[in-house]
Order: C-alpha cells, then structure tokens, then sequence
C-alpha cells in the first residue's frame, strides 16, 4: 500500500488551497490520511472534500497552534500509516502547494528504489537550491531537505521512527530542537542521503499564523525559490 499523509492544523484557508493542489495530481494506488487538530473550519473542510481522506481526529486537541502539537501531529499520522501496512509515503504539509508532476515524481521513487529503499533514507521533492531549467533531473545530498519528502517503511524503521524525538541530536548538531533538527542530526550522525530533484515540486505558502514561521522570516526565505509550476515530468534521471 502507497500513502499520502499530512498534519492538519488551524488554517483553513491554506488547508484548502492545498487540498485543490493534491487533488489535481494523479493519486492512483494512493490511500490519503491526515491527523487533525480539532479546528472546526478545518475539519469541516476535510468532511466536505471530494478527495477520500481518512482522519485521524485528536479528541484532545484545543485547536489551537502548538509547537509539540505539531511535531505530535506529524508523528502520529505517519506511524499509523505505517503501522496500517504502507510500504511507501508521500509526507506533506498543510500549508503547501504541489507541482503538476508531485505525485509523478514519488511514484518515480517508488518503481526506481522498492527494490533496494534504504538507498537513500529521504526521497525528496524540496530542495533548498532549487533553480536552474532541467525540470527531469535529480541529485543528491548529505542532508534532509524537509519541506515534502517520502519515505519507504524500512526508512520509517531505520530513522525517522526512531530519531523523530531525539533531541540529542538536535543539540548536537543545531543547537536546537524539533522533529526536523531531529531528523537533520541523524542524517548528520549517520551519514544519511537523500534524493531529490534539480527543481522543486513542493511550494510553501504558509505565511501567516505559522507554528514556527514568522512572517519575516517567511518573507526572506521562501519567496525567491523556484519550483515547478507548469511541467508534468514523468521520466525523470539522476544527473
């Protein structure tokens, strides 16, 4: 079984705008999961989607933004799609937008490595140096890149179960904490790779009312990054 999964916050604005987005790719053989936070206007906007989603409710939740609420929400939805029988996941987060080709590009990933997963321990659609026109071509790099990622269950097993709230590493490596540095000091720790394309398949949009994000930090960071915004690639090489 091949998942999509995602954190649900208290945005609904952007949660529908990403909904819209994921919508339009091609989800054959996809199950789509989500753990959400108990905002009203965001829940109502998952029960009346035409997309089939499952949800994952926190009974307990206030609704309201919550750094380890965050973190707890991610966690959740992936360890269940896990634990469920997903063999393959496509990770994203409420607040993006996806790429004509999003999809087509994890499911790449899935034919090119279900054979060998551990390969790479994330298989990307972010990059940070996103740029250039080869919109087929992919690279590699000693760091997790976040910001949409996939992973088979052995990369689940291997790291990101176990290291998610390891802020050992965090420290370590960033002097900081979250799942993200988390993640980032295992890739640091044990040499860890991933593989990710030239061009950005993921877009965040999530400017206002971020659990971390501020809005000047949101403005100096994200807007001048390209992604893909027209091309639907199928084929795609490591360069």
């Amino acid at each position: 079984m091949k998942t999509i999964t995602f954190p649900v916050g208290y945005r609904p604005t952007y949660l529908k705008q990403f909904l819209d987005s994921l919508a339009s790719q091609d989800l054959s053989d996809y199950k789509i999961i989500c753990s959400a936070e108990n905002h009203p206007g965001c829940i109502q906007i998952l029960e009346e989607h035409p997309l089939p989603i499952t949800i994952l409710r926190k009974n307990n939740s206030s609704g309201s933004r919550s750094h380890a609420g965050a973190r707890n929400n991610m966690y959740n939805v992936l360890n269940h799609a896990f634990n469920s029988g997903s063999d393959f996941d496509v990770h994203l987060e409420d607040d993006f937008l996806l790429s004509p080709d999003a999809i087509n590009l994890a499911s790449w990933y899935y034919e090119n490595f279900k054979d060998n997963p551990l390969a790479y321990m994330a298989y990307g659609l972010f990059n940070w140096a996103s740029g250039g026109k080869d919109f087929s071509g992919l690279t590699t790099a000693p760091a997790f890149h976040g910001l949409g990622w996939c992973a088979f269950k052995e990369n689940w097993e291997e790291c990101y179960g176990k290291y998610w709230y390891d802020d050992t590493l965090a420290r370590k490596y960033a002097n900081a904490y979250g799942w993200d540095w988390a993640v980032q000091g295992a890739f640091k720790e044990f040499k860890y790779k991933t593989i990710l394309p030239l061009i950005s398949r993921t877009k965040h949009v999530g400017r206002l009312d971020g659990t971390c994000c501020t809005v000047d930090f949101f403005d100096e960071t994200y807007p001048h990054l390209k992604w893909n915004e027209t091309e639907k690639i199928k084929d795609f090489i490591l360069r």
